[in-house]
């Protein structure tokens, strides 16, 4: 157990050390493109990532997940994963390349069809990459992913930002999307002492894909609703509408989805290891959702509070349309982090059949935001799509409850002292946006505040086992 504890610790550190440098590097990034580039030029990267991350799904088909999962792993496994992705990701290019003009004329952008081809190509990079990351996430090995992560964040930035500087516009984006997938793919090929060969299993083959097949799918159709949104903006609006939400919803996911990709990555292996041991399991998952909303709900709810300051001061006046979607945002990334991570328990058991059914009804739900953004304004899709994450959490609630021995009122006991505290903070530190001092020192002096208010009450008042553990990995950091 103590093993255990100290591998998964170990991984959640380092997780998050990547986010911090790797991640982190990357949204620093971005801000500098936002003062450079218009919202127009983000949107259409937007549109674009509506049909990479789509086929992207169709690349991984589920793989990454069973593959993960397996007790043991055989060299034919990964040869016949490597193999299946490289012809999957190499057939989806030549269909977007072929349908790029179809899509440019959709949405009346003829820049897209360029865009569309060049950035496509990251689909056979991403597969080049993908068993080299399955093999160090089996090992829990997050430090050589972090350093890998913060190395490419920093090449593929500097040439994003020269290109920008340089008036190339839309394509310093692509440049920044595809340079740090391949810097990406060559450091983790450099990295890993796998080397595939030609072999392939069909027996493999058949045997992963009966329970990544409906991982497949569930990607999918979370796919199709995440993108939903972006679809109809892009086609009812403008591209610069689209920018402005899509730059709302990338710094929203500075926090969610980091935090998500942290834990997910780093349990999911723990909980699969241990699925035969029910009580174990159950003690070891309730820790994990305590501390993904000890470390979620105070920087989702801090950023909806330091929206305003934050995206003048760093982004610029061009973007204040984003204010208010980030706030809206915000709350509806409360429900992501409590999602996956239920997902993650679910799928770790073995039951991919149920995380499948969860997405398709979902998916159906996101019928009322898409509703809602065709008929009366955006801010309405994006309250609606509050709502739908809301109903969603609870009904992954129930099902986690039928997975382990985690009722759903122990689920909410657990997380609601969590959220008081976040609030509170939120409600303090957004006060301090009407002071009458200029926007970067307001920026500072929330940040600040928010610190302080969430570590005092931790230390003080709500002395919980998960905070000791974060403030001690914390400290043993900073020794190091």
């Amino acid at each position: 157990m103590d093993d255990l504890k100290a591998k998964t610790a170990k991984g959640v550190k380092w997780g998050f050390i990547d986010s911090v440098f790797g991640t982190g590097i990357l949204a620093i990034v971005n801000l500098v493109l936002a003062r450079l580039l218009s919202p127009h030029e983000f949107g259409i990267i937007g549109v674009t990532s509506i049909f990479i991350t789509l086929s992207n799904s169709l690349v991984d088909s589920g793989f990454t997940g069973a593959l993960t999962r397996r007790k043991e792993v055989s060299p034919q496994d990964l040869d016949t994963v490597f193999h299946f992705n490289l012809v999957t990701s190499s057939c989806l290019y030549l269909l977007l390349f072929l349908a790029a003009p179809s899509i440019a004329d959709f949405f009346a952008q003829p820049v897209l069809t360029g865009v569309i081809r060049v950035l496509g190509l990251s689909l056979i990079v991403t597969a080049l990459s993908i068993v080299q990351k399955v093999i160090l996430v089996r090992r829990l090995d997050f430090r050589t992913q972090a350093v890998v992560s913060a190395v490419s964040s920093v090449l593929s930035g500097i040439a994003g930002i020269w290109m920008a500087a340089s008036g190339c516009g839309v394509w310093s984006l692509v440049t920044l999307q595809l340079s740090r997938l391949v810097s990406t793919t060559v450091l983790l090929w450099l990295c890993s002492h796998w080397k595939p060969s030609l072999r392939f299993s069909m027996t493999s083959f058949k045997e992963m894909f009966s329970f990544g097949g409906r991982l497949l799918l569930t990607a999918l159709i979370s796919t199709v609703w995440a993108e939903a949104y972006s679809f109809v903006i892009g086609k009812i609006y403008t591209p610069s509408v689209l920018g402005q939400y899509s730059r709302a919803d990338k710094f929203r996911n500075m926090v969610t989805s980091n935090i998500s990709t942290v834990m997910q990555r780093v349990t999911y292996p723990v909980l699969a290891s241990i699925r035969d041991e029910k009580e174990r399991q159950s003690r070891a998952y309730r820790k994990i959702i305590r501390t993904t909303v000890l470390i979620s709900f105070p920087a989702v709810l801090g950023l909806a509070a330091i929206s305003e300051a934050f995206v003048l001061v760093l982004a610029g006046r061009q973007w204040v349309p984003a204010i208010g979607y980030l706030r809206i945002l915000c709350l509806s990334g409360l429900f992501i982090p409590l999602m996956i991570c239920s997902a993650n328990i679910i799928n770790a058991n073995g039951r991919s059949d149920t995380t499948l059914y969860l997405e398709i009804m979902k998916t159906a739900l996101a019928v009322l935001p898409v509703l809602a953004g065709i008929f009366i304004s955006i801010e309405a899709l994006l309250w609606c799509t509050v709502a739908v994450s809301a109903v969603s959490y609870i009904v992954y609630a129930v099902m986690v409850s039928r997975s382990v021995d985690y009722p759903v009122r122990d689920q909410i006991a657990d997380i609601l002292p969590f959220f008081a505290v976040s609030a509170v903070m939120a409600l303090a530190v957004f006060c301090i946006s009407f002071l009458p001092v200029p926007q970067w020192l307001i920026l500072l002096l929330q940040l600040a505040a928010g610190v302080a208010i969430v570590v005092l009450f931790y230390e003080f008042v709500y002395r919980t086992e998960e905070y000791l553990d974060v403030k001690s990995s914390i400290l043993r950091l900073f020794r190091k």
